[in-house]
This record gives structure tokens, sequence and C-alpha cells, in this order.
């Protein structure tokens, strides 16, 4: 947007090398209408963005989605935290097998 008004100031300035100094002084006034009606816009612009942004974070579907998310990451917690004990259960019994089976093979020996 800066690029625009720093084009228009410029075909303004080329144009005004041939105006008369009435013509030159409308000329900057226009500028100058330009320039506060783009930085009006842009604070409007700006100024709904904030407001829907705002709309947003307050929709109660934006914190339906966050209950959600939190019950999901508490679901899978405890699906990890039961999956762990499973596996340390697992290498327990897999331990005691292969200690088992040692046992088994010494007493085959003598």
């Amino acid at each position: 947007m800066n690029k625009l008004i720093l084009i228009a100031i410029a075909g303004s300035a080329l144009t005004l090398a041939g105006c008369t100094r009435a013509e030159q002084a409308e000329a900057d006034q226009n500028a100058d209408k330009a320039a506060s009606n783009v930085s009006q816009t842009a604070s409007e612009v700006g100024d709904k963005l904030a407001g829907a942004a705002k709309d947003v974070a307050d929709s109660p579907a934006v914190e339906k989605a966050g209950d959600s998310l939190k019950e999901a990451a508490k679901d899978t917690g405890t699906v990890l935290k039961e999956a762990g004990k499973g596996a340390v259960s697992g290498a327990r019994e897999g331990m005691a097998k292969a200690e088992g089976e040692d046992a088994s093979a010494a007493d085959a020996k003598n």
C-alpha cells in the first residue's frame, strides 16, 4: 500500500512540473486527501479484523473445540499410561519365563 502512495506522489510530482501554481496546490490537496483516505480505510479494516478475531475467540464453537481437544489429550494420556503398564507387565512375564527356561535347562544338565 505504501508503494501505491509513493507511486501516486511521484506521478503527481512529475505532473506538477508542467502545471500552474493553482494546479499544483490542487494536486497537493488531492494527494493529501488520497493519503488520508488510505490511512482511514486501513484503520477501519484493522478495527474490523480486530472485531472479527474477538468474535472468533469468544465463539462457542471455538470453546467447544478447545474442550474436545482437552478431552482427547486426556484420553490419549490414559491410553498411553495403560499401554505402558501392559508393556512392563509383559516384560516381567517374559523375564520370568526366560529365567524359568534357564532353570529348566540347568536342571536338565544336572
